[in-house]
């Protein structure tokens, strides 16, 4: 691993003191009043003065009266991220400040002895857009994905370091925001903000498991924190049962099955890292009898040609869990995505035993979710194995939806006939 840079928040430029009038076409007007969080570039019609990342923009409908306002990035489509509005509110560390109290109140079920891994601010979704903060045990890891946010770093890293106290705050940023001509070249494969470098995995707890999370290496912040509901879902209906896993990346749906009482656990990823770290986390989980007791087994290569492999060599399992990274990162991938989705159902309808349990997610948000739900209803009635729908599941508490574009997390379960 590449040590990460140190970025001192107050090394970065300040936001300008005045803000920029912005006006807007009559669509945005309507879409800015419904509470939407984005203005883009399309929608704007004037603006007063060039801006740089972080300025605060405050959009006037076509009667000079304030909409909206936010920070602006004149290099992203998406122009302004708003913080607030109809009604007008200083942009600043009080209003951060009351932002990040309004998210931790919301996850007071989530936090507890056994679980401290959780996202703290879901963007958008808690009223900070472009902003993603997860905490791991006593480390926080901060993404951005606008460069709006980096000159207010100065403002938020204290809110955070004042509420809860962390050990270490660590940054990333998107490959959006790496390109953009405001961010550091340091800051580019992440940073340390606050604290000592970790010397290697960030070690925290979820459910009483033991697991690792590693930002500057991982997807997401270091570990796909959105599914925790759904692996606590499935240990209850592993008891004595064969397991497949299929893109299991760390082995996180693996150890809960294995902590289920799973006879054994098959977990496929085309990335050698990845299931190096499975392994790992069955290891910091070992004192648990059934994880113990479980055989687990990981396989290295391409998951649609594996599972086409399994099929041949007459592999039979009990669950099969399907959760493969989003397949749809544009509005030109959905349909590519879709036919994915359906080409796994279809792998994986063999795979399971009659009666057994098919769990099949989709993280696409571009791919809606009756569209999700439809796919892979419609592949297995064509391979003349309707399914048997148990439930659907979506967001956990710490992954708020209060938007359309905000809703990507759906998970179908079902029994096979």
């Amino acid at each position: 691993m590449i040590a990460p840079a140190r970025l001192d928040p107050e090394s970065l430029p300040r936001p300008a003191e005045r803000a920029v009038a912005v006006r807007v076409r009559p669509a945005a007007e309507r879409a800015l009043r419904s509470g939407h969080p984005w203005l883009f570039e399309e929608s704007i019609t004037s603006i007063s003065r060039q801006a740089d990342p972080g300025d605060v923009a405050v959009v006037f409908d076509g009667k000079n009266r304030f909409l909206a306002a936010g920070l602006y990035d004149p290099d992203d489509l998406i122009r302004v991220r708003v913080l607030a509005h109809r009604e007008p509110e200083e942009v600043g560390p009080d209003m951060f400040r009351r932002r990040v109290e309004a998210a931790l109140r919301l996850r007071s079920d989530v936090v507890s002895a056994e679980t401290t891994g959780f996202r703290i601010l879901s963007g958008e979704n808690d009223a900070m857009p472009g902003l993603v903060v997860d905490q791991y045990g006593r480390t926080l890891v901060m993404e951005l994905f606008t460069a709006a946010w980096l000159p207010r770093l100065r403002e938020v890293v204290p809110v955070l370091e004042n509420l809860l106290g962390p050990e270490r705050i660590l940054l990333l940023v998107s490959n959006r925001v790496a390109a953009s001509p405001a961010c550091p070249a340091g800051a580019t494969g992440g940073a340390v903000l606050r604290g000592s470098e970790p010397d290697d995995g960030l070690p925290f707890l979820e459910t009483g498991l033991r697991f690792e999370a590693h930002p500057f290496e991982g997807h997401k912040t270091g570990f796909y924190l959105d599914q925790r509901e759904n692996r606590r879902r499935l240990e209850p209906r592993t008891s004595g049962a064969r397991v497949l896993n299929v893109f299991s990346y760390t082995g996180a749906f693996s150890l809960y099955a294995a902590r289920g009482g799973a006879s054994e656990v098959v977990s496929v990823d085309r990335a050698a890292p990845a299931l190096a770290q499975a392994r790992r986390h069955f290891e910091l989980n070992a004192r648990d009898g059934n994880v113990a007791a479980c055989r687990h087994r990981t396989v290295e290569g391409d998951v649609f040609e594996v599972m086409e492999g399994l099929d041949g060599d007459r592999e039979r399992f009990d669950v099969v869990v399907i959760d493969p990274p989003s397949f749809a990162r544009a509005a030109s991938h959905r349909e590519k995505a879709i036919a994915a989705y359906r080409a796994l159902t279809g792998l994986a309808l063999p795979l399971v035993r009659p009666g057994g349990l098919l769990v099949q997610a989709s993280c696409s948000s571009r791919v809606g979710a009756d569209e999700f739900f439809d796919a892979v209803g419609d592949a297995a009635r064509g391979a003349g194995r309707p399914l048997h729908e148990l439930e659907r599941t979506g967001h956990p508490p710490d992954h708020p939806v209060t938007f359309p574009e905000g809703a990507y997390l759906k998970c179908l379960w079902a029994r096979v006939p």
